[in-house]
Order: structure tokens, then C-alpha cells, then sequence
């Protein structure tokens, strides 16, 4: 772990991307604007001042963030989602990304990670590249597949890192844990969701090939297999997500094991809100095989 660096998180949300860097990094603040984020975040990480703020609020012009040596965070990525057919520019959610940047302007970290989806358009991404080097960053960014560094799902993420006197290494690759992994660790099964005998009938037809159209509000079925990853973990309370050996959808601890928090993790709020926690997070063996890469 640095000893030298001090990193404060972004739209920390429940702390997937905590769990990772904090192997490697001192994560000494987080932010968020979700009451039930923060708390789940704080309860976890005793280390670290998990306050609840928007980040439009925030600035590194007052000095606040004296010593802070690297920023790190996910904005929320509902704006540029697959899942949201509007994909509105003006969604106040896609200008995060430029508070983010605003932020890291002000702050001046060592170096900067952010996280979002690969829909991000082309001119945004490379928006956030131009800016951050003329503020004299080295830039790396790359589209990255979850289960490349060991998570148990193959979750497709776009990385930004920005570096300044540090070298940004390859980041290493290895095995994707199978759902059977993440699934052998939980000792006690929660947040079982009940589904109607109609549901329970279409979800036993569900197959593992690909994404389905379902009838309903909501729209996507896919059957999970045992010994290989999961596709993107998703808002379980939404999208069904079907258990490999039963017919039913998976739970909010089989969902949070496959984004890698361990089990014991401490969940606050309604289980609508941590299915939407859960579907948010980094996984945490993603982050940690980035954080490893600039430590």
C-alpha cells in the first residue's frame, strides 16, 4: 500500500471501488449524494469520512482537500446507459463528467481514475482526454472487461487514468472467478426476490446465450451458468438475472457477491436501493487491478 498517497472517491456509491483501491491506496475521504450510499460506504470503511454531497457542490478552490493525492470515482452513468433509450446529453447526470474533471482541475491529485459505461459518446470521452492533458496529465483510456482482472462477471467498462510523474503500468490479468466462486462464499442467503407462478414459468425457460425480451415493465432475462462468469450484473429488482441451478432470480447477496463485496458486508437501506447500489458498483477486483497498476 502507498504510504504517500491519500486518495479521495468521487460518487463513492456503496464502495465497490473502495474495496479495491483500498489495497492499495489510503482512501482518507468519500463522497456521495445518496443518504443510503454513504451509509453503507461509512459502515464499511471506518477509515474513511464518508460524507453525502452533491459534487456540484464541492471544490478544491477552498482548500478542503489539502494533501489529496489521487481522485477516484464513478459518476452516475444512468445518462449514457444502454438501458436508457433517451441517452440525453443534457441529462444533468452526463455533465457530472465534467464536474468530475473540474474537481480534479482545482484539486491538482497525482493522478486521477474515472469509471463509466462504454456508451459514453466517442466526443465525451475524448473531451475528458484533451482537457486533462492540457492540464498536464499522461492519459490512458481503454474500454475494459471486468473478468480480464478477476471479477465474476464480464462487465464492460470505460477507464480514464490520468497520471502526473508516475508511471501508469499494464494493468495485470487473470482469471475471471466463475459464479460458482462468487456464489461457494456466502454463508447466508438474503434479498430473495418472489415471483409469480407466470414469472416462475418464463424463467424457467430462460437460457444462457443471450439477453431475452421478457413481457413486463421490464424487459431482459438471461440464465446465469455455474462454472463460467456473469454478464453485467444488473438492478436484480428490475432485470432477472435467473439463478443456475434454480428457477428463480438471483439474490441481492448472490448479486454482491458477483460484484465482489465480501460476504459480512454491511447493506443500509430498503432492498430497492441496494439492488440499485449493488448494480452501480465497480467490481472490486477491477478496481484493484487499476489501483495496482498506478501504485
Amino acid at each position: 500500500m502507498s504510504e504517500q498517497d491519500r486518495v479521495c472517491e468521487l460518487c463513492c456509491g456503496a464502495g465497490g471501488m473502495g474495496l479495491g483501491f483500498s489495497r492499495h491506496f489510503q482512501i482518507t475521504d468519500a463522497y456521495d449524494i445518496l443518504p443510503a450510499a454513504v451509509q453503507t460506504y461509512g459502515s464499511n470503511h471506518p477509515e474513511t469520512a464518508a460524507r453525502r454531497q452533491d459534487i456540484r457542490n464541492l471544490t478544491g478552490a477552498r482548500g478542503d482537500w489539502e494533501g489529496i493525492t489521487g481522485i477516484i470515482g464513478g459518476p452516475p452513468c444512468q445518462a449514457w446507459s444502454r438501458r436508457n433509450i433517451r441517452q440525453d446529453p443534457a441529462d444533468p447526470r452526463a455533465l457530472l463528467l465534467d464536474e468530475y474533471l473540474r474537481i480534479v482541475e482545482e484539486v491538482s491529485p497525482r493522478f486521477f481514475v474515472l469509471e463509466n459505461v462504454t456508451t459514453v459518446p466517442r466526443a465525451a470521452k475524448e473531451a475528458i482526454t484533451r482537457k486533462a492533458k492540457a492540464l498536464g496529465y499522461t492519459v490512458r483510456s481503454s474500454c475494459l472487461n471486468a473478468a480480464d482482472y478477476g471479477a465474476a462477471q464480464t462487465r464492460r467498462r470505460w477507464i480514464a487514468i490520468g497520471t502526473r510523474g508516475r508511471t501508469i503500468r499494464e494493468i495485470r490479468k487473470v482469471q475471471p472467478r466463475t459464479v460458482r466462486e462468487a456464489f461457494a462464499g456466502i454463508p447466508e442467503n438474503w434479498g430473495l426476490m418472489q415471483s409469480t407462478p407466470a414469472t416462475l414459468e418464463r424463467l424457467a425457460a430462460a437460457t444462457p446465450d443471450e439477453w431475452q425480451p421478457m413481457t413486463g415493465k421490464y424487459g431482459n432475462i438471461i440464465k446465469l451458468q455455474w462454472d463460467a462468469p456473469a454478464p453485467t450484473v444488473v438492478n436484480v429488482k428490475k432485470v432477472y438475472m435467473v439463478h443456475p441451478g434454480e428457477v428463480r432470480n438471483i439474490s441481492l447477496a448472490e448479486a454482491a457477491a458477483l460484484q465482489g463485496f465480501p460476504p459480512g458486508y454491511a447493506w443500509h437501506g430498503t432492498d430497492t436501493q441496494i439492488a440499485q447500489m449493488i448494480a452501480n458498483a465497480m467490481p472490486a477486483e477491477m478496481a484493484s487491478a487499476i489501483a495496482e497498476a498506478i501504485a
